[in-house]
């Protein structure tokens, strides 16, 4: 683990290790290994998303078919949505759906709990779970800084009843996928998680060097809430006690995890749901539904009132369906530069790869 992944900055920080192996830990935006453990390959390297990946199998697993659609992976529909709630608009992020969801799981018994990340007041980020709309909304909005947040996940003592609920990114979702299908024995309530609500990601800062800048920018002020704009502003918006600042996003990037770069998934593709922004449209999210678990949770919103929604404009989605592929073209020709780097991480057949670095779809292929 600390060979391939840890020692060659490809850590996500997703929390999929921790709590199962009693050497590594969290502290402060990272992992540590406290010890030399005796242990050549463990859950936490099994579990790991920058450890080998069959993409084209795991689709197959979680969908009964084959990796379909190149640039956003596979779905039922695609839309936009916002809470009608203005508590959850004002305090989530975009159109406040992702809290909504959660809110709307958690009252109509479709899960008893649910694994969301919190941010304390110096914007370090954590796994936190909730039970209660007050714990939901403590939990709402962004801090575009790597959690751990699936260490709740391993670490909580759960009833063996009880059905799990999880929001997170790419990299956690995928290693939640991973954590279902280890053929090793399994130390964690995985099998009782019955939702995952996926948040579309480009990529995550690294925790010091972002709080560092962010220090140097407003001071003393208290940050209480960060948005990235879409194209084609590309700013970062800083809401303090005190005043509101822009900063442009080429400023911010070096603070970028070097992980994001290999990384092929932005939309979340194997969530439930997978929730973004709505690019030129502030105050909404696209929504994209991907099971039937994830058809059931948001038909139920809609029938109960507590998101409204329209249809994607078609340049909307022709751009997000762009940006999409484009992230994966950009970690396929990383992971190439990087030579063996590939044989240790991702595992696609070069006929995929073709497809994806000339973008050709499966309907023109």
């Amino acid at each position: 683990m600390y060979e391939r992944v840890i020692g060659r900055d490809l850590c996500a920080l997703c929390g999929a290790c921790l709590s199962l192996c009693p050497y590594l830990w969290s502290f402060e935006g990272r992992i540590v290994a406290l010890n030399q453990c005796d242990l050549t390959q463990g859950r936490c390297f099994d579990y790991c998303p920058r450890t080998e990946v069959d993409i084209e199998a795991i689709h197959q697993k979680v969908f009964r078919h084959g990796y379909k659609d190149i640039e956003m992976g596979s779905f039922r529909r695609i839309l936009m949505s916002r809470a009608t709630d203005q508590g959850f608009r004002d305090r989530g992020q975009s159109g406040g759906v992702v809290s909504t969801f959660i809110d709307s799981a958690l009252k109509e018994d479709i899960i008893d709990a649910a694994v969301l990340t919190h941010r304390d007041v110096n914007h370090l980020p954590e796994g936190r779970v909730v039970r209660t709309r007050e714990e939901v909304l403590a939990c709402a909005g962004s801090s575009y800084v790597a959690s751990p947040t699936l260490e709740s996940l391993n670490k909580k003592n759960w009833k063996e009843t009880e059905r799990i609920g999880i929001v997170g990114t790419p990299c956690q979702v995928l290693a939640l996928a991973k954590m279902r299908d280890s053929a090793l024995e399994k130390r964690t309530p995985i099998d009782q998680v019955s939702l995952v609500v996926g948040l579309f990601c480009t990529w995550a800062f690294s925790y010091d060097l972002f709080l560092a800048f962010l220090e140097r920018r407003v001071g003393g002020s208290q940050i209480y809430k960060l948005d990235i704009t879409p194209p084609p502003e590309r700013l970062l918006k800083v809401s303090t006690d005190s005043e509101s600042l822009d900063i442009p996003l080429d400023e911010v990037r070096p603070f970028i995890r070097p992980t994001c770069g290999v990384c092929l998934d932005m939309t979340c593709e194997l969530a439930d749901i997978s929730v973004g922004t709505v690019e030129g449209l502030e105050g909404w999210n696209t929504v994209v539904v991907r099971t039937q678990r994830g058809e059931e949770l948001f038909s139920l919103a809609e029938a109960r009132g507590v998101v409204e929604t329209r249809p994607l404009p078609e340049e909307s989605l022709k751009h997000l369906r762009a940006a999409s592929l484009g992230k994966k073209q950009r970690a396929l020709l990383t992971l190439k530069d990087g030579g063996e780097l590939g044989h240790v991480y991702l595992r696609l057949s070069p006929e995929l790869i073709q497809r994806i670095l000339s973008g050709v779809t499966e309907d023109d292929a």
